[in-house]
């Protein structure tokens, strides 16, 4: 069957594709391994085709991407960091797992049960989190390409990485606050006027990387033991688990009208049948 020209424009395109997405995940090996280097000086064109030649035994050279994928190397290299820029949304996707399932230990049909649930589930996605960052290469790694970005001495190097920055903070925090969403509403609870979901997203990705930054530095996760447990018993928090329980407490309440799964409505006490008001003092119910 002899190929059409259309057939031929396309083929050139995917193939294009293929070989950009293969290089920039490349690259990206590069530095996960490796970290970032001053002026990205270990990320190069030479390095990334030796590693294809050598898994794949195709050569490339310099004239099949540049003008034809980059415009040079530079190019390139922020094509790979503005990559890894949008590789926090990867971090998110770990911990409904883990909340699902220890919710299912808890009685949603008490409101004291509802409480202890929504505490729990503070230390225990606190406690893995900070265990996850605590070894991951790749926040390492998007930690240095978030410093570039705002040390480079390139405007339009920084702009890219920069809006890439952006646009993924808007997409985790919009992430987050379906997930959060979920659960409060599973657990009772709502949104604290005057701030909205996506505020408490904000505030709570903003302290997780605070910590994380801290974590690097020191090397370790401090941990606490607090008698959160049942009866009393002792348990281990992190420091990010117990700042999360604090913005629980600042940004969320127990919704008076919820009803749990099992259909028979929760009896309301005296301080839950209080209209919403534009007030951010924390209420008796956040003992």
């Amino acid at each position: 069957m002899n190929r059409t020209k259309g057939d031929a424009v396309q083929s050139t395109r995917r193939s294009r594709e293929e070989l950009r997405a293969t290089l920039i995940e490349e690259g990206r090996a590069i530095l996960l391994t490796e970290g970032l280097e001053a002026g990205s000086s270990n990320l190069t064109f030479k390095r990334v085709f030796d590693r294809v030649e050598a898994k794949s035994g195709s050569r490339i050279t310099n004239a099949s991407v540049i003008k034809r994928i980059w415009e040079n190397q530079a190019d390139f290299q922020a094509d790979v960091l503005v990559t890894i820029a949008r590789d926090e949304a990867r971090r998110a996707q770990t911990s409904g797992n883990r909340v699902a399932t220890m919710l299912q230990d808890f009685d949603m049909t008490s409101a004291d049960s509802r409480r202890r649930a929504l505490r729990e589930a503070c230390r225990v996605e606190g406690n893995a989190s900070s265990t996850a960052i605590d070894g991951s290469a790749n926040w390492q790694l998007w930690i240095g390409v978030f410093a570039m970005a705002t040390s480079t001495a390139t405007p339009e190097l920084q702009s890219r990485i920069m809006a890439a920055i952006a646009s993924e903070y808007r997409s985790v925090t919009t992430f987050w606050s379906k997930n959060f969403t979920a659960l409060v509403t599973l657990l009772g609870f709502r949104i604290r006027l005057p701030w909205s979901m996506d505020d408490f997203s904000s505030a709570a990705i903003a302290y997780a990387e605070g910590c994380a930054l801290r974590q690097l530095a020191c090397g370790e996760v401090k941990m606490v033991t607090r008698p959160t447990g049942p009866n009393g018993e002792a348990q281990e928090w992190s420091p990010y688990a117990v700042g999360m329980e604090a913005l629980v407490n600042q940004f969320l309440e127990p919704d008076p009208e919820f009803v749990p799964p099992s259909g028979v409505a929760v009896p309301r006490a005296a301080e839950q049948i209080q209209p919403r008001r534009l007030n951010t003092s924390r209420s008796t119910d956040e003992t």
